[in-house]
């Protein structure tokens, strides 16, 4: 979520336009920058890349211990599974 934030704020788009060009709800992603706003340790988890790059698939882990695996190749897919946790 961070590193995406990070991206719109370089793309110089619109929330709604990076929004729909990345295939997630602009009020999701609104949420997003507001909790990357926070202090350290609140809101975002790091996420370490997979240890093999050529990895067609991404697991995320929930400090519930939720796990998530999508392919990395359908990003809507994925933004969909995030928001359902």
């Amino acid at each position: 979520m961070r590193q995406l934030v990070e991206e719109w704020k370089e793309s110089g788009l619109t929330q709604k336009v990076f929004c729909e060009k990345i295939g997630i709800k602009r009020t999701t992603f609104a949420n997003w920058v507001k909790r990357s706003k926070e202090k350290p340790g609140q809101g975002f988890a790091a996420i370490t890349p997979p240890i093999k790059p050529a990895s067609e698939s991404i697991e995320l882990i929930y400090p519930n211990g939720v796990r998530l695996k999508a392919s990395i190749t359908d990003i809507p897919a994925l933004a969909t599974l995030i928001r359902i946790f």
